[in-house]
């Protein structure tokens, strides 16, 4: 019997692609809307989660079919820091009260490459930063004392992926928490379509799977277009600059930057090179080497041959600005 497949991200591993390209094709099971699945999961408050209402709903949605949710939305939210980790640890639980039988799917990416993707979709949703300041947001916005949570900004934390799979692999059990590498899809795409399907037992479908992407990033050029467009709206994320708030202004930008991306003059697609740093970068290697060997083994994969800091566990300070910058944050 085919059970419950749930995909929950990480962010910016292709979820996207799967939501239009991959599940829609599934004919084993029935690919549940994504608005159900985050209303039932993610809105709302703490305490008042309904595991009842959401296997009912579940029921309905799917019908004779087991269910495939496939939602980033579960692994965390962007944007938020660390509280977005204690938000992850609860849906976890919820999800396995309402589908106990689940297989999870989760989907990993070389930090470096992870932390620049962020960047380039804080920038589509809004954003106004620099790299460097949306991923070290301390170095420029004194935190003050226990102000971490009250903030809207980027937390490191998020990209230490070990401790939410350590958490589905005590709710679900090792063997039915499936993590692939996102390195892996990109590479071979056929080939790693091929080994979910035997691993998970979906069944995709005559129609072809397009190879296209799915929120492709910007391109190197667009960048500072972007952060320029973007100080006209004040949406859609918290930790930006606004030099005037203009209506409807986010929607414009977005559709002049879509059709601006498609022309060659502004460049190739941004990439972690183009867009961090290199000390900056260096440090990100190096921040995940611990928590990216336990994940080598865990997954029985070489991550070093696909990008990922393996190695060393001495522990390495974050990059910061002079004395004197640090000084005027206050």
């Amino acid at each position: 019997m085919a059970r419950p497949i749930v995909h929950i991200g990480f962010h910016k591993t292709a979820t996207s692609w799967f939501q239009a390209s991959v599940y829609p094709n599934v004919i084993s099971h029935r690919l549940i809307d994504r608005d159900l699945v985050r209303g039932l999961f993610v809105d709302g408050d703490a305490f008042h989660f309904d595991v009842e209402r959401a296997r009912a709903a579940f029921g309905e949605a799917a019908g004779a079919l087991p269910p495939l949710i496939c939602e980033e939305e579960l692994s965390g939210v962007l944007h938020i820091g660390a509280a977005s980790t204690y938000i992850a640890k609860e849906v976890a639980a919820r999800l396995q009260a309402t589908l106990p039988d689940a297989q999870i799917v989760v989907f990993v990416r070389a930090q470096l490459d992870a932390a620049a993707s962020w960047y380039m979709q804080y920038l589509k949703e809004g954003g106004t930063a620099s790299a460097r300041r949306y991923l070290l947001p301390d170095e420029y916005v004194f935190p003050g004392r226990f102000m971490h949570f009250k903030q809207a900004r980027f937390d490191f934390s998020q990209l230490d992926y070990s401790g939410l799979i350590r958490r589905y692999d005590e709710l679900f059990g090792l063997q039915n928490v499936h993590v692939f590498a996102f390195e892996d899809l990109v590479r071979d795409r056929a080939g790693l379509l091929a080994q979910m399907q035997q691993r998970l037992g979906f069944e995709l479908g005559p129609a072809e799977v397009s190879g296209g992407s799915v929120n492709s990033s910007f391109r190197r050029g667009l960048i500072p277009v972007a952060r320029l467009l973007n100080l006209f709206s004040a949406r859609q994320v918290a930790n930006k600059r606004t030099l005037v708030h203009v209506p409807f202004a986010n929607v414009a930008s977005r559709a002049v930057l879509g059709k601006l991306n498609a022309a060659p003059v502004f460049g190739g697609k941004a990439t972690a090179k183009s867009v961090i740093d290199a000390a900056m970068a260096a440090w990100i290697e190096r921040r995940f080497e611990q928590s990216n060997r336990w994940l080598e083994e865990r997954m029985g994969r070489d991550l070093k041959s696909l990008g990922y800091g393996v190695g060393s566990t001495e522990p390495v300070a974050a990059p910061q600005r002079s004395s004197l910058l640090r000084w005027m944050r206050k």
